[in-house]
This record gives C-alpha cells, structure tokens and sequence, in this order.
C-alpha cells in the first residue's frame, strides 16, 4: 500500500518486498493506484521527467555510442561541457529504465577522468579557492550528483511501481551505484571543507534501511559491470565505508589525506560490523546511525534513545586494532611515496584516524562568543621573518633538503602552472570552456577567448599559468587582520577572509600578532577548516603558545665542533614555566629526526647545543619536539687520568 500523504521524506515504507512476483508490471508514468505524478516512496530527490525530443541521440543505443567515441578526451574542457550538458538533459528526459541504465554505465569513465583532472584546480592549492578553483569544485559536485540522480530514478520509478517491468536484478545494482556516487559527492564536498548537502544523509540511510529490510543489502555487486575480474562490493559495504568516512570529522584533515583517508575506507569497512542494537556498553569505538533521518552519523556516547529497527550501530573496534597495529608499521612522513609513486598512510595520519574513531568529539573547553580583531601571518617562514624582522634582513627562499612533498604530482603542477606558454608547437593545443547556464559562460573566469574555426569558443594554454600578482599585493609576510567568531581557553575560531590573503591548509602553523608589541608573535595550528557560501573560511585555531621566539638549527658535527653545517629556521617555544626547561619545545619544517641527537640551537644571538627528548607532534606541515639543553663540551668533565699520562695535572695549567 502507498501512504496515504504524498510527502514521504522517511524510510518507513518500503515497497515493494522484493519477494513479489517480478510479474506485477504498471503502465510506466502512473502509480499503483492509477495517479499520475510521481512521489518518492524513499526521499530521494529526482528532477522532473519530460517527454524526450525525437531526434533525442540517447533514446538510440548505436548514436549514443557513437556519441562516447567522439568525446575529445585529450581537450579537457570541451569533454567537461559536452557530458555535463548531455548528462542535465538525459536525467530531465523520460527514458526506459533498461536503457538508462546501460546509457548511464557509458557516463562513468568520462565523469572519473574529467573530476581526476579537474581537482588539480582546487586540492593542494590552499584555501581559500580562486574563483576558478571554486567554481572547478563546484562542477566535480554537479557530475557526481548528476551520475548519483541517474540511478534515483530507476530506484523511484521501480519501487513507486512506474516501472514497466520490475527487475530485481537492476534494482539492486540501481542502489549499489546510487550509494556510490552519493558518496562521491560526499568527498567532493569534504575536498573543499563545506557542510553535506541537504537531504544527502537522509537519502543514503533510506537506500541501506530498504536494500537491508529487503535482504538485498549483502548481494555483491561488481564495480565495473564491463570487466569479468571487477572487484565486489555490497551496499552495505559501501554504506559502512561512507560511515566511516563521515565519522573520522574529513573537516580536520588535509585534502591529500581525505583522499587517501577515501581510497582507503573500502577496504577497513571489512574490519567493521553493524548492530541493530545497543548492547549499553562502553561506547568506544561506535557509531550510530539513525536511518530514518537526514543526520551523519554520530558517537554512540552522544546517543539518544530511538527505537532499534531505525537504528544501525558501526562497531569499529576491530579496526581500531588493527590501525594500532598499522601505525607501528607505518613510516612518519610519506616521502618514500614520492619515489614509489604510491600513496602511504603514515603515523600522523593513523593518529588522527584512531583518534576520531575512539573518543567522541567533545570539548575540553566552553566556548564564548567574542568578536575582535586579530593580525596574524601563516607558515612557519612568515612568522620567522617578522620575529627577526629588525634583527637581519628577511627573504621567502624556502630550503627544499627537508622540505615534504604530499605527492610528486602535486608539486609537478605547481611547476606547469607557473610556466607561460611561448608560440611554437603547443600553440594549436587549447581547452574550451564550458558554457552551461551552470558555468555561465565559462568555467573559468578569466579565460581570454580567441577567434578560430571552432564553432565553440577555445582559450588557450597561456590562460591557465599563473599571472604575477600585482606590485601592490601584500608579501607573504605582511600580518593581515582576521575576526574571531568565538574563542576559549585552547584556541579561536577566526574568520579568514580578504582580497589578498593567504592560503592555509589544515595543520598549517599561525603567527598571532602581540597587540602591545608587533614583534612578538603567540604560535596557533589550524586544526579544522569549513569553507562559507561567500568563500571567506571560517579556521579553528588552537593557541599552542603565547610567546615564541625565532632560531636556527643545525646539525652537531661530533668530528669536528667548529665545522658548519646547514641551518634551518625553527621556532622556539618555552612560555609554560620560565624556571626550567622540561617543557621546552621547538618547531622546524616537517622533518624526521631522531630522539635523542645533539643539535646546535642558535637563539637571541647566543649558540647552544640541544638535544631532542620526544617528538611531540608531527605534520605534513611541521615537527614539534621537545629538547633539553645539552653540554657543549666546554664545560665538560675532564676526562678520568689515562694510564701512563705523568702529566695530566698540568695540561689544563698550561
């Protein structure tokens, strides 16, 4: 039986059993009880359908394939505006649910190697994003949640009963592919830091709450439905990845890590079980679920009393073992991956993974609401050179011996991005700009179009290098006034907006300005990031010190005292109790050295040796590590008389 309201925003209906007979069959546009119009039984949100033009490619197979041939994958842009425009249209048009299906399959590889090259745009670039870069974010999104709408409607059409013939078979690989794609648009969003879309969470409970009333929720599914040795997942494999995804808080980390966190979640989903009740115990390790609402799961410790069958528990404590396990294992930094080429989960990642998935999310201490102004400056080298900014003068030059790449790729873009293109070979070579109504008339902004025999309008390759910024644009180093939105006693969250600001990613060191002397600055680390409808970025900062002072490092040569090695700029940290030096700290570029090593610290014009006792916190942004102050030798013992020495009371006379 239908409800009897139209509006069905809840799973509390599933229909039909998938147990009836595939015989029961109703004319394709009208419901069981003969009316016309379609309301979704599961809250999935579809377009309206409309009755496709004649000469409409996709309703023939053969001109459809035709078409994904001629698609100019070399030229990036132009292949993004036709299969966006051609993908709008086939989910607004009535077509057969068969042939959507097998239309939609064809849709999956342009779409992967579009967003694949699109999210050089906007990962590891910094934030906030250009207007390029967040309008590229925003069209990996649409396709994605255009791929994700093909199968709602299959879904919808098949269980509203408006399919012409029900197909277990199809609708099962409907849901799985649904699952996917949704949760696709889950990571595009967490790319970016900006909250779920409305309605996502509530549609991804309602696709595994109906596939697991039905029992069709374990049935695998082969991910490319094209290639016979194509790995196997089920929807609720893929519902307890996106679980997991959503609970270890992606807002707290970089944009490198969230995609390896993603690659990653489908295979730890097999270390995870869901209860369908809360046995009262200890809470560590668990998440809840409320399938029957528009909610992203949550820490069991934060659970409130639901009835069980609308409820689904995510135990995650056989993974938290095995990640334990992992992280020993596991290398500090991923620089070995530069070589490999291969992506590697290192300990600071692991640390943070465990982390989110044991304790819950709570605060260590209460918020207040208070807006003022702050003057801050980002990256370990800013905040150096405005500490020693009367003392020498300051330069950008960042050494590369231990500067950490996240992916060699990465910084190869960077590169090409600064290159501008002369005339010669590659000056035929050009990528055309979408012109959907969703892109305006470009997908980038500021591309320069230029006349040629292309009935679409072409830019060229000049117009994707980055241009100089003007003479007027503040240094790096220059501090720049952000405002606090609340703050407590660990930290601020500020509002980081402005025309000329720079960008930060998730784990980057923060200079807070005195306001009673400017060279003196406290030291903060962005921790978390979420990214406003208007761009500006609203950053939770915690303070790790008041005070810091500016050093160099460098290595001790126990061959030769005297000799000089390479120094690196660090920070110096000793604001906690000014008797002693227990905990005392230093900050440096993301590097791995080993406890318990003698360096040379040079600090207010003085030279001391140190030694590291522990690492504290390690980043792809920086080392933090505590030291002791160490003997320099001159002051050392003397050494105990060697045998046969008859004159060891007069050398130190002499």
């Amino acid at each position: 039986m239908r409800p009897a309201s139209n509006k069905t925003t809840t799973t509390e209906c599933w229909r039909p059993d998938l147990s009836e007979s595939d015989d029961k069959s109703h004319p394709s546009g009208m419901n069981k009880q003969g009316e016309t119009g379609q309301h979704p039984l599961l809250g999935l949100q579809i377009p309206t359908q409309a009755t496709p033009k004649p000469d409409n490619i996709l309703l023939d197979p053969k001109e459809t394939e035709r078409w994904f041939n001629a698609l100019p994958m070399a030229n990036i842009g132009e292949t993004a505006r036709r299969v966006y425009n051609t993908l709008i249209e086939f989910n607004r048009t009535e077509i057969p649910d068969l042939l959507r299906a097998k239309t939609v399959e064809k849709f999956r590889p342009p779409v992967e190697y579009i967003t694949e090259n699109l999210q050089r745009h906007y990962v590891d670039v910094g934030l906030p994003l250009s207007r390029k870069g967040w309008k590229t974010a925003a069209l990996a999104r649409e396709l994605q949640k255009e791929l994700a709408i093909s199968y709602k409607v299959i879904i919808e059409r098949m269980i509203s009963g408006d399919a012409a013939q029900f197909d277990r078979r199809l609708l099962v690989i409907a849901l799985h592919r649904a699952l996917h794609y949704l949760g696709q648009t889950l990571l595009q969003n967490a790319l970016v830091y900006i909250t779920w879309p409305d309605g996502i969470w509530r549609e991804i409970n309602s696709i595994y709450a109906y596939a697991s009333q039905n029992h069709v929720h374990q049935i695998p599914v082969k991910t490319d439905d094209s290639k016979n040795n194509a790995a196997t997942t089920s929807i609720e494999d893929l519902f307890k990845a996106l679980v997991l995804f959503a609970s270890a808080t992606p807002h707290r980390l970089r944009q490198s890590h969230g995609r390896l966190l993603f690659a990653n979640i489908g295979e730890w989903a097999n270390y995870t079980t869901i209860l369908t009740e809360d046995d009262g115990g200890t809470s560590l390790g668990r998440f809840n679920v409320d399938l029957w609402a528009d909610t992203a799961p949550m820490h069991n410790s934060l659970r409130t009393p639901v009835p069980g069958r609308r409820m689904a528990i995510l135990d995650v404590r056989e993974l938290l073992k095995k990640l334990r396990t992992d992280f020993e294992q596991a290398p500090w930094d991923s620089r070995s991956s530069i070589q490999s080429g291969e992506q590697l989960l290192t300990r600071p990642l692991l640390r943070l993974l465990i982390m989110a998935w044991s304790r819950p999310p709570d605060r260590r201490f209460v918020r207040t609401k208070l807006n003022f102004d702050l003057r801050v400056v980002a990256g370990l080298h800013a905040i150096h050179g405005n500490l020693r900014s009367e003392d020498q003068p300051y330069t950008t030059t960042r050494t590369e011996l231990f500067a950490l790449k996240e992916a060699e790729d990465n910084a190869q873009t960077r590169a090409r991005a600064k290159i501008k293109w002369s005339p010669g070979s590659l000056e035929n070579v050009s990528l055309a700009p979408l012109d959907s109504g969703f892109a305006s008339d470009s997908l980038f902004n500021d591309s320069q179009f230029v006349s040629g025999d292309s009935p679409d309008g072409v830019s060229t390759l000049t117009d994707f290098a980055d241009q100089p910024p003007p003479e007027d644009v503040p240094s790096e180093t220059d501090p720049h006034e952000v405002t606090t939105i609340n703050e407590s006693a660990g930290g601020y969250c500020i509002r980081w907006q402005g025309e000329h600001i720079p960008r930060v990613k998730i784990g980057e060191l923060i200079g807070v300005e005195s306001p009673s002397d400017r060279h003196k600055y406290g030291l903060g680390i962005a921790r978390w990031i979420h990214q406003r409808p208007d761009q500006s970025l609203d950053l939770g900062l915690e303070v790790v010190s008041t005070q810091c002072d500016a050093g160099e490092i460098r290595e001790a040569d126990p061959d030769s005292p005297r000799k000089r090695t390479p120094s690196f700029k660090c920070l110096v940290i000793n604001d906690t109790d000014p008797a002693t030096n227990a905990t005392a700290s230093l900050v440096m570029s993301a590097m791995t050295l080993q406890t318990e090593v003698d360096l040379w610290l040079s600090l207010g014009g003085k030279e001391q040796r140190i030694r590291l006792t522990k690492l504290i916190e390690f980043s792809a942004a920086f080392a933090r590590y505590q030291f002791e102050f160490a003997d320099s030798g001159e002051n050392e013992e003397p050494k105990q008389d060697e045998p046969g020495d008859d004159f060891s009371d007069l050398w130190n006379n002499l």
